[in-house]
């Protein structure tokens, strides 16, 4: 019989042990050589065996590190490739399951701490396009070494990157969270539900739901600006502002690009009045979509409010969108469209309760307590108190409201003041009837006129139809400063008769009353047959004289120097007065000058 030397034969199996776990050079093919066979037959006692494993295992780990070449796939093979070598050589030496236990823990975490070092490769790998092979491998190895929680985190991590993906994919100005919902829940979830953990499980789906509003939010957060310029297009686009914004930071971060963007790109000294109001009241319509408890508004608004408050023709520009129905010109037609929409609401109920009020008393829900006073209940959906109660009173609208029905006042024909009437009380839904007492007067000057002129004309026979309106001078604005320029006008004798016995008539009626002409206020109505066709007219008396001067000159054209010389007016009184004739085409300009159109 031949003796056998343990000591050599304790040297071998190291030996070969040190070459088969985590071989440098690589080989995933176990070689198991006879004599390393015999030797662990022989073993009575394997457990001996367990120290010098371990030490083996952690002393070889390096190899690990070594072989990563930077490919995360063909590392984690080989990882596979040890693990099922190492299973082979543990049943060799019939290891007992509390040592085969022993040593599992020390080999998964030499591969755990491996994995957790190359998990950036590993998910960059998977942001782009890996097949399902590579996909069945990750989740294989690390459900193997117990890295469940970190199989969740992978799948999430990779789930995140394909709804990225899939956004960039969709993304435009038009509403896509409903799509990419349904993709989510019968595409992507589906793909993945069987690697997450039992204690993920539950949950994933709805995970997926909310990582995909957070980085839909996101992205819509930086194209805010744009969706609110190009309201009411993208209105629904918006309203997936109202699902998918929820985390305080992302309101923060909202209200901080929004304000960026206004600053950047609204409230500057280039950009016209009007724009400015415009993009204000969109930015309204948007923001009450976003949040209809106006809290947001309130702190996006801020900037526009303050801005336009310190602009000296904000108060104009509002005004003159409250009160024009010219559609084609009026770009804030839409405030005309409300003063409207609320006094025909408040009309059909008979009640005064503001028309905002009423919308929402049915649905009414306490204010929040973060919202200012300019964007509570009442005020918060009503575009007209929104743009006025950005100013400290009401006495700069007032004082505009009064020139504007002033000038109104004095264009009308035939003392027809039913639009100006509706107007007037439109405004007065708005504001506070004390405040239009000015205009009160002026209309009353207007109807008193009506009835006056009439009964001068009925008992006056003159060669012009004169028609005067007999204004309170000290209500009515910039009076005194019109009479004064066309206080040296020069009468024809025909007209100035014509004049004279109308206020005759005037005197006969309004006892101790005096009249002061203001002849651009004052009308004739004539008759004018040019090329065998007659029209009439109702012009003011600087447009009568200025006809008939020209029609009276013996000249061939009349210079516009001649024309303010001889009857004494204002050159722009003369150049609006010719600009009339010449639209009207009773007059033609020639040789710098004009005549009658024969």
């Amino acid at each position: 019989m031949t003796e056998v030397d343990t000591g050599d034969d304790i040297s071998i199996l190291l030996d070969w042990l040190s070459s088969e776990i985590f071989p440098i050079n690589g080989k995933q093919s176990l070689n198991i050589p006879h004599r390393i066979k015999n030797i662990t037959r022989n073993t009575t006692n394997s457990h001996s065996y367990l120290p010098v494993f371990q030490r083996l295992l952690y002393s070889l780990a390096s190899n690990l590190e070594i072989y990563h070449t930077g490919n995360i796939i063909s590392f984690l093979k080989f990882l596979e490739s040890s693990t099922n070598n190492l299973n082979i050589i543990y049943s060799l030496f019939k290891f007992n399951n509390n040592d085969l236990t022993i040593l599992k823990r020390s080999e998964f975490s030499i591969y755990q701490d491996l994995i957790k070092q190359k998990w950036n490769d590993l998910i960059i790998f998977f942001s782009n396009d890996y097949s399902s092979d590579d996909l069945y491998l990750v989740s294989k190895i690390l459900m193997k070494i117990n890295l469940f929680d970190e199989l969740d985190n992978f799948i999430f991590q990779l789930s995140k990157c394909k709804i990225i993906q899939k956004i960039d994919l969709m993304y435009n100005d038009k509403p896509i969270f409903e799509e990419l919902e349904n993709w989510i829940i019968n595409d992507l979830y589906l793909s993945f539900e069987s690697l997450v953990s039992f204690k993920n499980s539950k949950i994933f789906k709805d995970c997926l739901v909310i990582i995909s509003k957070n980085i839909l939010i996101l992205k819509r957060i930086d194209q805010i600006y744009i969706l609110v310029e190009k309201y009411p297009e993208t209105t629904e686009t918006l309203k997936e502002f109202n699902e998918c914004l929820s985390k305080v930071s992302q309101k923060d971060l909202l209200v901080e690009n929004f304000i960026l963007n206004l600053n950047e790109n609204l409230l500057l000294p280039s950009i016209k009045t009007i724009d400015i109001i415009l993009y204000y009241i969109k930015t309204i319509h948007s923001f009450l979509l976003i949040d209809h408890r106006g809290v947001l508004l309130d702190k996006v608004a801020r900037p526009i409010r303050s801005y336009l408050c310190m602009r000296n023709n904000s108060v104009e520009k509002i005004v003159n969108g409250l009160l024009s129905t010219d559609r084609e010109n009026n770009k804030l037609i839409e405030l005309n469209d409300e003063l409207n929409k609320t006094l025909k609401f408040s009309s059909n109920l008979n009640i005064n309760i503001p028309l905002n009020l009423q919308k929402r008393t049915l649905n009414w829900q306490p204010d929040p307590v973060d919202a200012l006073p300019d964007f509570q209940v009442g005020k918060i959906d009503d575009i007209v108190d929104s743009l006025t109660s950005i100013f400290n009173n009401n006495n700069m609208f007032i004082n505009q409201f009064v020139n504007i029905f002033a000038v109104d006042l004095l264009n009308i024909n035939d003392y027809n003041i039913q639009n100006i009437l509706q107007n007037l009380s439109l405004l007065k839904s708005k504001f506070l009837k004390n405040d239009f007492n000015k205009i009160d007067i002026m209309i009353n000057d207007i109807i008193k006129s009506k009835s006056l002129d009439l009964k001068i004309n009925n008992t006056s026979k003159t060669q012009y139809s004169i028609h005067g309106m007999f204004l309170s001078h000290l209500y009515w604005p910039n009076l005194e400063s019109s009479s004064s320029s066309t206080s040296s006008f020069k009468f024809p004798d025909l007209i100035q008769n014509d004049l004279d016995a109308y206020e005759l008539r005037y005197k006969e009626y309004q006892k101790g009353r005096t009249l002061k002409l203001h002849p651009n206020n004052t009308k004739a109505n004539i008759e004018i047959e040019l090329n065998g066709v007659k029209r009439n007219f109702s012009v003011t008396l600087d447009k009568l004289i200025i006809l008939n001067f020209i029609q009276e000159s013996k000249m061939d054209v009349v210079k516009l120097g001649i024309i303010v010389m001889k009857l004494g007016m204002p050159l722009q009184l003369v150049k609006s007065s010719l600009e009339y004739w010449v639209n009207e085409n009773i007059l033609i300009e020639i040789n710098g000058g004009w005549k009658i159109n024969e």
